[in-house]
């Protein structure tokens, strides 16, 4: 077929739908349904031809065939891994979302601030998946690409080590959406090593096909307060993160005084302004996709100030639990991080209390060198969907 007619084929193809949510492309050409049935009427568990559980699956260098982090792995299905698997336990929640051996914590605090839009959070995770109805060991998720959604179908077939998983993992243990999510955005990127390292703004993106912006914590916009607090009511998805201070630390765990991780991606899943003693006091809550590791200072788990606010919003907020979520001051927050990133799930402006409207128009293109061919985000020229010129610092800390 000449490009031409591959180009109005693809036209022909969008303009009955395909490509939306409701009509995902399929990708590799592999359908969900189809391949679930046809298991289901042979009586074996799916086997995925395209991303088969082998060495190349996991990387090619830090984790290739010949790596000592590679080594003891095996691949099993979760039905070997624990007694009563579950796909979703109780609605999927940001404590599904631990990180494991994988430096994939910019896509993990992305797909923890998902969970906060259930509705959303159901176009990239498809109700009905379950071990037990209609198990084939089979799974399906949705992603956007490049202008529209695509379908990755995986098998359930999962690395582990010492009879536990690898790599993302959930806090109960037995709750497996968030290991095959992430093993199918492996699939689609081509091997889980290629998640190392990245910016949250590419998860958010790529869960969302949602519309991005920056904001540089040092010199904060005077209502910044207010627009987080507009963007999570919302649903807009929301990341943060501090800049290594030179070249010793790039590539290093390094943490702050007060335990706060640098070169590390953090999910602000809520804001709140509480009376203490007598004055205003704005707060912000994160999440480190660790699960644990949490700020120290000010406002964390059992500090002083918690016993100088209302005691029924100390019994809501002051959680003290070691799960990767804290509280700190809005003014800490500024002083502690470099980076804000919103993902907008649509074009109004965040930045006032009125609504405007705006006309979205896509346009499909091509890559062409020197111009759009920027290929990875942090690229200098890099445009469509990022600014021209801009430099994105990539979260390269090292995974649990």
């Amino acid at each position: 077929m000449s490009a031409l007619a591959a180009r109005i084929a693809k036209q022909q193809a969008a303009a009955g739908g395909l490509g939306s949510h409701q009509k995902a492309v399929k990708y590799l050409g592999q359908d969900f349904e189809k391949l679930r049935q046809q298991c289901l009427d042979a009586g074996v568990l799916f086997k995925d031809p395209e991303f088969p559980a082998c060495p190349s699956a996991l990387g090619h260098k830090d984790l290739g065939p010949q790596s000592p982090q590679t080594q003891g792995i095996v691949w099993k299905r979760p039905p070997e891994l624990c007694a009563n698997p579950q796909f979703i336990v109780g609605g999927a929640t940001r404590t599904d979302i631990c990180q494991g051996s994988l430096g994939d914590c910019w896509l993990l605090a992305a797909l923890a601030s998902l969970t906060l839009n259930q509705e959303l959070l159901h176009r990239v995770v498809p109700r009905g998946q379950d071990f037990q109805q209609n198990y084939a060991g089979i799974f399906h998720f949705q992603f956007w690409q490049y202008g529209e959604w695509v379908e990755v179908v995986v098998d359930d077939r999962l690395p582990s080590k010492d009879g536990e998983l690898l790599f993302l993992h959930s806090e109960t243990g037995n709750e497996f959406w968030g290991a095959l999510l992430e093993k199918a955005y492996a699939k689609l990127n081509g091997s889980y090593e290629a998640l190392t390292g990245g910016s949250t703004v590419e998860g958010f993106e790529d869960l969302t096909g949602g519309i991005s912006e920056y904001y540089d914590l040092k010199k904060p916009p005077a209502r910044l307060f207010q627009i987080i607090q507009k963007a999570l009511r919302a649903g807009s998805l929301l990341a943060c993160s501090i800049h290594v201070s030179s070249a010793a630390e790039a590539g290093a765990e390094v943490t702050t005084r007060h335990k706060l991780v640098k070169s590390h991606a953090y999910s602000v899943t809520g804001v709140i302004e509480v009376d203490f003693r007598g004055r205003p006091e704005k707060l912000i809550r994160l999440r480190n996709p660790w699960g644990e590791v949490e700020w120290t200072g000010a406002w964390s788990d059992d500090a002083p100030e918690w016993n100088d606010i209302d005691p029924r919003q100390k019994e809501e907020l002051d959680r003290r639990a070691e799960d990767g979520e804290f509280w700190m001051s809005f003014l800490d927050f500024l002083g502690q991080f470099s980076r804000l990133e919103i993902c907008n799930l649509s074009p109004d402006s965040l930045s006032s209390e009125e609504l405007h409207k705006w006309n979205l128009v896509l346009f499909n293109g091509r890559w062409t060198r020197g111009s759009s061919a920027g290929g990875c985000a942090n690229f200098p020229g890099k445009v469509g969907g990022q600014v021209a010129g801009a430099h994105l610092p990539y979260l390269l800390e090292l995974p649990r």
